[in-house]
């Protein structure tokens, strides 16, 4: 159950680093009559790790603990509002992780976030916290000198977490402020081993802004027709490279093309279903070095899921089953997390992960033509 239940959080933060990058960047400009307040905070964690695989097993029975720093910005106009009908807060965080483990050493993580507020205009709220950004790591997996580290193999890696919040109003500029999180921290499948870190944790700290909070209560107004609007249609391409065992520098390449349609179904949301279709160089060299020269490398599936809609961005999130995949080395069914931008009416561009269970495959870039 435990295994379960921390798979379910990882596609949730892998959900989160989509959706809290392309909130902040889909966020509209500030009100100047209304600005946002700016606060500065400080907090303690303290975890335990979570090895979730056989190969992570040497990470078992470490504690964590770190201390952050925040700068945040509660936005509070009513373009935001109109938004989303909250007021988020966002932000920068910086971290020092300590993990309690020789072989995964320490990480500096700097990570944006977006942070809804729930019952926001009283002093006890609630709120949920998403974390995405970069972490530096001391320890890499190195053949020589730190072979056991099944952890991560990259100095930098990318950072995720999510967090539940519940916040006290001492005074009108200083909030107190107790979160529980959960931390996870990989290189999307650039390079092996990759196994990541999960973590939660508990965190308590503090945090003074620099003028008094104040909310103002806004109605929900905004136009409700989207019933009307037509199907949506995407064909593109897509590219990545990928290396076949741990510790190597050459990389092979992985490329494909897809099409998929999406109806939009609420406000932020469509739902959309697909077909795809990609050669893996690395998984035919991996083959080859099998002793396997017949068998192909070419994959091919159908994928569909639900995109939010946050202006020119959409992010999505998608099951796919394999309909071709002849080579046996992945389960039948199959995740995919992708952003995209569509700066003008046609073309679109963006990153894509494709992941089985709690392994990332690979992080794909893509071009796309929507009409």
């Amino acid at each position: 159950v435990v295994i379960y239940i921390a798979l379910f959080m990882q596609r949730i933060l892998l959900s989160v680093y989509f959706f809290c990058f392309s909130t902040l960047l889909w966020a509209s400009p500030p009100d100047s009559s209304l600005q946002s307040i700016f606060s500065v905070g400080a907090s303690y964690h303290r975890g335990f790790i979570f090895a979730h695989s056989t190969d992570v097993q040497n990470t078992a029975g470490s504690y964590p603990w770190g201390i952050q720093l925040d700068f945040n910005w509660q936005k509070r106009n009513k373009q935001t509002w109109d938004n989303c009908y909250c007021y988020p807060r966002t932000g920068v965080v910086v971290q020092y992780f300590n993990y309690d483990n020789a072989v995964l050493g320490s990480s500096l993580n700097v990570a944006a976030y977006i942070e809804p507020y729930f019952n926001y205009r009283q002093k006890l709220n609630v709120s949920l916290k998403a974390f995405a950004g970069l972490s530096y790591l001391t320890n890499p997996f190195d053949s020589t000198e730190n072979p056991t580290n099944m952890s991560y193999s990259l100095p930098v890696s990318g950072y995720i977490a999510l967090g539940f919040g519940l916040h006290y109003r001492v005074s009108p500029k200083v909030n107190l402020h107790l979160y529980g999180n959960y931390n996870h921290i990989s290189n999307g499948g650039i390079k092996d081993p990759n196994k990541g870190i999960n973590w939660p944790t508990a965190s308590i700290g503090i945090d003074y802004a620099f003028e008094p909070y104040y909310m103002p209560a806004r109605e929900k107004t905004r136009n409700k027709n989207f019933k009307n609007k037509p199907i949506r249609f995407e064909t593109g391409v897509f590219a990545t490279s990928k290396t076949v065992q741990n510790g190597e520098k050459q990389r092979w390449m992985i490329g494909g093309v897809y099409g998929h349609a999406a109806k939009q179904v609420s406000l932020i949301n469509a739902l959309n279903m697909g077909a795809e279709i990609w050669y893996d160089a690395s998984l035919a060299e991996k083959m080859r070095r099998a002793g396997d020269t017949t068998t192909s490398a070419w994959r091919a599936g159908i994928p569909l899921g639900n995109e939010f809609l946050m202006g020119k961005f959409v992010f999505s999130q998608q099951i796919g089953i394999y309909l071709y995949n002849p080579s046996g080395n992945f389960p039948a069914i199959y995740q995919r997390y992708g952003l995209m931008y569509q700066p003008g009416k046609r073309f679109s561009f963006g990153i894509n992960l494709l992941a089985h269970a709690q392994v990332a495959n690979f992080l794909d870039f893509r071009l796309g033509y929507n009409w």
